[in-house]
């Protein structure tokens, strides 16, 4: 083998097992032609093989999951209206006083772009129009980033504000790197889709009143209203469905259960970079394990039909 074969062959190394084992070889070939009186791979063919490897494990991650991420760019937009909570008590909060002035409204009302575009988001991807949805999606995003920044106090606090945003970017990078939202209506119907919207409203009426709002009682309801009807709206008996299911509740769940378990250590200039951590690690945990569920073969059920016929 010369110098030239094993460093290409290290390079090839980068690709997955099945690619290489389906095209390694005839890869190999036409490399070793190309390369004339070369004892090394240029620079240029170098980068082009690594970004060609880098090309091909995304699209095998991919590969299967597009219909999970279809259906959470479908879902997640909606279930972001849920956190328009601050805003609707905001508003009520002005609306009650006697010398409101333009001021106050335009302060209540300073968020009211960041759900719209969500809302628009998903519109547009339903109807179609998958790049504008993509783009609306990623200025969402960063306007959602920029209001907790600016106004952590309203904007709930980072206990709470790490989950949205998490869903947030989990929704764009959805609709980015899937067939988008008319895809995942297709997949789960009008039906689960309005069970998600009857999900935000039974949210925003659950926590829109000033009083108990962060109680601990309340936020449970919370999170069993949320999680009820994630599983409603998910079919659960499909792969894509137990996934996407996984995401949309990961950073709503995890960040709220860490806050509590961590607010009562003194780890306070650390618990950002905790809560937007702590929901990825264990996402990526559950996802092993669902992963490794899915590849377990399933029994064949077909002779146990009732009336069906077994050899003895």
């Amino acid at each position: 083998m010369t110098k030239l074969e094993r460093r290409y062959r290290r390079l090839l190394a980068l690709y997955p097992r099945a690619h290489r084992a389906a095209h390694g070889e005839e890869m190999l070939g036409v490399l070793l032609d190309d390369a004339g009186n070369r004892s090394t791979p240029g620079v240029a063919g170098t980068v082009d093989l690594i970004w060609g490897a880098v090309q091909v494990h995304w699209r095998h991650t991919l590969s299967g999951r597009r219909d999970t991420l279809a259906i959470v760019s479908l879902l997640a937009p909606v279930l972001l209206l849920a956190g328009a909570a601050s805003t609707v008590r905001e508003i009520r909060s002005v609306a009650r006083l006697d010398g409101w002035v333009l001021r106050m409204w335009l302060g209540a009302l300073a968020d009211v772009p960041v759900w719209s575009a969500w809302l628009a988001a998903v519109v547009l991807g339903v109807c179609g129009m998958r790049r504008a949805s993509v783009v609306l999606a990623w200025v969402a995003t960063g306007a959602l980033l920029t209001v907790t920044v600016l106004d952590p106090v309203r904007h709930w606090s980072v206990d709470v504000s790490a989950g949205w945003v998490l869903l947030s970017v989990f929704a764009a990078l959805s609709m980015t790197a899937s067939p988008g939202p008319r895809r995942g209506l297709a997949l789960l119907g009008r039906l689960r889709l309005s069970i998600v919207a009857g999900t935000v409203v039974v949210l925003l009426a659950l926590t829109t009143t000033t009083r108990g709002v962060h109680l601990p009682l309340a936020q449970l309801v919370q999170l069993a209203v949320l999680v009820v009807g994630v599983f409603a709206a998910c079919r659960l008996r499909t792969r894509s469905g137990r996934r996407a299911a996984l995401i949309l509740l990961a950073p709503l769940i995890v960040v709220p259960v860490a806050a509590r378990v961590l607010g009562r250590l003194d780890v306070y200039p650390v618990l950002p970079v905790v809560f937007y951590a702590i929901p990825a690690v264990v996402m990526g945990g559950f996802a092993v394990l669902l992963h490794r569920f899915d590849r377990r073969p399933q029994p064949d059920r077909t002779d146990q039909r009732p009336g069906s016929c077994s050899s003895a």
